[in-house]
Formats: structure tokens, sequence, C-alpha cells
């Protein structure tokens, strides 16, 4: 009897099994599995990365997409032939993951990772834009992100935004002005690339400044916050947001974020010029002169008044004198 029961167990779940093994989604064998996906993108990323650090390519933020053309293109064929996989064999996967929004995520998750483990790996120094990375949160100069550092975004809800928001703290000082970077891969079977980046900071009066910055080719992206002496900061809030354009087709759009950093500068005080510290000094040293008193000034008056009227009776002493004939004559003091 027991025999009985313990078999007919075992046969339930050796088809239980079998039902689940046959039930679980797979990716048909026409495209990359997503292990080997996974693999491509991550050395795919790296490449792009190093194609842009290439001489020639600083400035990236400016430059036009066929500035580092060349480059791009090169790594990119060394990618798919240490892979073993065709041109077309990575498109087509990759528009086939990217009809497939939840398994694309899984993947980048993974991708990004393991971009994050690399950079720690190399020193933090895969871009320029790392060098404030060494900064605490504390110091004059931080990097006050916490979020993911990186995510791939595509036109469809809700994988077309990255929200955040960051609450003000002791560390936020009035003037404190900001810098949001981060670098940015557009991979795009066509229409118009088309990213905006919008900041907004709440201040204690509840007053809001808003800052807006629109990207449209691969490479550093950057928005800056000026300063605001007059007020602290309540909340900064924020998003990245991939528009699908005019293009309502179902072409591939990816845009591959990575190294998101949000810099805070502490505004520093500017020392004083050279003349208005010698205006200063000369005003001093003129007020330490000791001035003359009332009775110096007086007795100099008095002296200036002597001698004037001294002057006026010399000189009517010595004027002519007309007598009864007409003539001059010399007055004399003599009797």
């Amino acid at each position: 009897m027991w025999r009985c029961v313990h078999r007919f167990v075992r046969i339930v779940m050796s088809v239980l099994l079998v039902f689940m093994t046959s039930c679980k989604p797979t990716v048909p064998s026409e495209y990359i599995q997503p292990e080997e996906m996974e693999d491509i993108l991550y050395d795919y990323h790296i490449s792009q990365a190093m194609a842009y650090q290439r001489p020639g390519t600083e400035n990236q933020a400016q430059a036009s997409d066929n500035t580092p053309a060349y480059n791009r293109n090169l790594y990119y064929h060394a990618v798919l032939q240490k892979h073993g996989v065709t041109e077309a064999e990575f498109d087509s996967s990759l528009v086939y993951y990217y009809t497939r929004a939840d398994k694309l995520h899984k993947i980048y998750k993974r991708v990004s990772e393991r971009m994050e483990k690399y950079a720690i790996s190399m020193g933090a120094n895969v871009s320029d834009i790392n060098k404030y990375s060494q900064f605490s949160a504390e110091g004059d100069t931080a990097n006050i992100w916490r979020g993911i550092t990186s995510t791939v975004l595509t036109p469809a809800p809700p994988y077309n935004r990255l929200d955040f928001k960051i609450d003000g703290d002791s560390t936020f000082r009035k003037g404190d002005s900001f810098l949001f970077n981060f670098m940015t891969d557009f991979i795009y079977q066509g229409g118009t690339k088309d990213a905006v980046i919008y900041i907004a900071v709440r201040y204690d009066n509840d007053s809001i400044s808003t800052h807006i910055s629109h990207i449209s080719v691969s490479g550093l992206s950057q928005l800056r916050v000026p300063e605001n002496v007059e007020n602290d900061i309540k909340e900064i809030n924020g998003f990245i947001y991939l528009s699908r354009g005019n293009d309502d087709s179902n072409t591939l759009k990816l845009m591959f974020i990575n190294q998101i950093q949000l810099i805070r500068f502490h505004r520093q005080e500017q020392p004083e010029a050279a003349d208005d510290l010698q205006k200063k000094t000369e005003q001093k040293d003129s007020a330490a002169v000791i001035k003359p008193d009332t009775s110096q000034r007086v007795r100099r008056t008095i002296d200036t008044v002597h001698s004037s009227l001294s002057n006026r009776l010399m000189m009517k002493r010595m004027a002519p004198v007309h007598g009864d004939d007409g003539r001059e004559t010399q007055k004399s003091g003599r009797k």
C-alpha cells in the first residue's frame, strides 16, 4: 500500500516538474541567449566608453555623433568578433529583447552592476566626471547622489524616465550650486534622439527654481544649478526622460545611462580686490592722523586776521595825500 502511494507521489512530482519546465518562458534559439547577451552588452558599453576616451574626443558634450564614429564602430565590431556574433544576429536579438522590456531591464540591471564593479576596480576613473568621486558628502565639493548609478531607458512607459528626490540636510548651505552629470550612450535604429534632464529646487520660502536641458548625442551630459545666497534648500527633485519624438514606430530606441553623479559645491567667500583693500588702508591711515585741536585752529585764525589788518594799515599810511593846490604830498607819520 505505502509502496503504491510513494510511486504515485513520485509520478505526480515528475509530471509537475516536466510541466513547470515546459511552461518556463525561454528565448528562441535563433536569438542570443540572456547570459551571452549580457556579456556582449557589457563589453559593448565598456568599449564605447573607451572610444570616447580616445585622443581628440575630449569635448563629447558638444561633439556630434560623427566625431568619434570611427572609434565607436571599430570597438563595436571588435566586441562582436570576440563573441563570434554577426552584426545581423546582434541587431535582431536586441530588437527581440527591446520588445520584451522586462527581459531587457533584467539584463541591463546585471550589466549596470558589473559596470559599477568595473569602475571601482579601475579606481572610478572610467570618464572625466569621476574626478569628483573622491569627495565626501561633508566637504566643500561632494557627490550627494545616493540612487542607482546606471540604468537603461526606452520610450515606452514605465521605462522611459528615471525619477529622483534629495532632501536638504545640515550639509547644505546658502549659496550652494550643483552639477548633475552622467555618461549617455544612445542605441537607435532610427528617429530623433531626444532626452530631457529636469531639476527643480525647492527653497525654505517654498519658491522653486527649475532647470532643463536636452540631450541628443552620446557622451557626457550635464546640467548646472546656479547658487542662491538668499534661501536654504528644502529638497531637490528631478528626472531623466526619454522622448519617443515624432516617430511612433517600434524601431529600436535605447538610452543607456551610466556613472550618474550630483555634485554639490559650497560657495567660497570671495577675497577683497586689491584696489578695495588699498582704499580701506588709505582711509584708515588718514583717520589715524592727529588733527589740530580747537585752540590751534583759533590761534591760526587770529594770526591771519591780525596780519591782514596790519597790511591794510600799512597801505593806508603809505597812500599819497593831495594838498590845496592839487599836488601830491607824502604823508609823514611825524608831527
